[in-house]
């Protein structure tokens, strides 16, 4: 691909693939998703990103136009994968493979993380859809079983309809958080002491944007009162002064998921440079980078596609969306030869089974208690100096009445102010949360992941 903007100038990027306008979905198919379905279902996880700019096509590359019929040649990304991998569950299943594909289907609106194939909400409370949201989705609480492509096609158009989206100086139906689609599928068989189990995440990101072209920010005003003499003539509540910034409360949570995916992508860049394992990726930072943390940081295949407009006025962001995806083809990561013996196969049966035990117990014993704690802070009056007003000197733009500023001459008065805060913590489980920890990080070393 080969770029002219300002600021950048005549710049290359070099790709594995690229297509044009005129290029059909089953093109980008072919050559972005076969091959990830099929790692998939022989065991190896795997992740399709789609990232760009608002309004560049990313929805419709991953899920086609909106009311696609199944099978459709506009058929996007997820159908297609979806309908490969079940047609080889069967066959497996015809095989007399033990297989269970589950799927879940959430969208990432900031830390907050939200079931599209669910009214329910995610966790207790607010609280533990911030903490734990993104677990419950690595975990299977939130998905179903699918027997069949009907199935999924249902589940995909239930979540759509559940989607954030809004409309934008940039695009009529700009989806305002990231959805991803997380296809899990376990499979044994007879001869397996335990199952295979394999991930595989669809990511719809939401498109980075600029306020000034996507007006987003347009009909933000401060709270507050106009008044003329006695009488008012305008107002502007609390209420609507959150609702008008609810596209840009939006856009700040889009941009800021992206920005720390960003930054993993070029810690892992970095930490390939480097050779060692010592470079921390930020994968905490957001819940969009903890939900795609087992494609991005373990052994898997990762495909990312950009979606770029070739519009002059958007020539920056391109620019920068070109970047991010070469960027992204610099990651790799060396497959772990792992011993495959019996005895060690055993240390990591048992040491899961303790895992799971003590995550059950955490869940029975575990609870969220609201805490209240007094605070003290000295607040000084600064009463032993500030002004004195002179009014019999005049000053330089004519009138009496100079002011001088007076140092504190440290006798002014200091008050104790106490307050209380509260807040809300988990409790209950503490011992078993740090054997869980210990636990987790003795896997990791077995695992050679640390």
């Amino acid at each position: 691909v080969v770029t002219v903007s300002p600021g950048a100038g005549l710049r290359e990027f070099a790709f594995d693939h690229v297509f044009g306008r005129d290029s059909q979905q089953r093109e980008v198919y072919e050559h972005c998703g076969l091959g990830v379905a099929v790692d998939f279902v022989n065991g190896t996880s795997g992740a399709i990103i789609v990232y760009g700019q608002t309004g560049s096509g990313k929805t419709h590359t991953m899920f086609g136009p909106p009311g696609v019929v199944e099978g459709s040649e506009e058929g996007g990304l997820a159908g297609r994968v979806s309908s490969e991998v079940i047609e080889v569950v069967e066959q497996r299943r015809g095989a007399g493979i033990q297989v269970t594909l589950d799927a879940s289907y959430v969208e990432v609106f900031g830390n907050e993380i939200s079931d599209l194939l669910s009214d329910e909400a995610v966790g207790a409370h607010r609280g533990a859809n911030q903490r734990m949201g993104h677990r419950y989705a690595l975990n299977g609480s939130l998905s179903k079983p699918v027997e069949s492509t009907e199935e999924l096609h249902t589940l995909l158009q239930e979540g759509n309809e559940r989607k954030r989206r809004a409309c934008t100086a940039m695009n009529d139906r700009s989806s305002r958080a990231h959805a991803i689609l997380i296809l899990r599928l376990r499979q044994q068989a007879h001869d397996q002491e335990e199952p295979v189990e394999s991930f595989l995440f669809l990511a719809d990101l939401g498109g980075s944007e600029k306020l000034t072209k996507s007006k987003a920010n347009e009909n933000v005003r401060g709270p507050g009162a106009i008044n003329v003499g006695d009488e008012e003539v305008a107002r502007v509540t609390w209420a609507e002064y959150y609702h008008a910034r609810q596209r840009v409360t939006e856009t700040n949570n889009i941009n800021k998921g992206l920005l720390v995916l960003k930054r993993c992508i070029t810690a892992l860049r970095d930490r390939r440079d480097s050779k060692t394992q010592t470079q921390r990726v930020p994968f905490a930072d957001s819940k969009l980078t903890q939900l795609l943390e087992p494609a991005l940081g373990g052994p898997s295949r990762t495909v990312v596609v950009v979606c770029c407009s070739e519009a002059e006025e958007h020539a920056e962001e391109t620019v920068q969306s070109l970047r991010f995806g070469e960027m992204c083809r610099s990651v790799e990561h060396q497959a772990t030869v792992t011993d495959s013996s019996s005895a060690v196969r055993s240390v990591l049966r048992q040491l899961n089974a303790e895992i799971a035990e003590v995550e059950d117990t955490i869940k029975a014993k575990e609870r969220w208690e609201t805490r209240v704690t007094k605070r003290q802070h000295v607040v000084n009056e600064l009463n032993g100096g500030t002004t004195k007003l002179n009014t019999e000197e005049e000053m330089e733009l004519g009138g009496f009445g100079a002011v001088d500023f007076i140092p504190d001459d440290g006798t002014s008065t200091r008050v104790v102010v106490e307050h209380e805060v509260v807040g809300e913590v988990l409790v209950g489980a503490e011992a078993e949360r740090e054997r869980l920890e210990e636990l987790l990080d003795r896997r990791r070393k077995l695992l050679g992941q640390q």
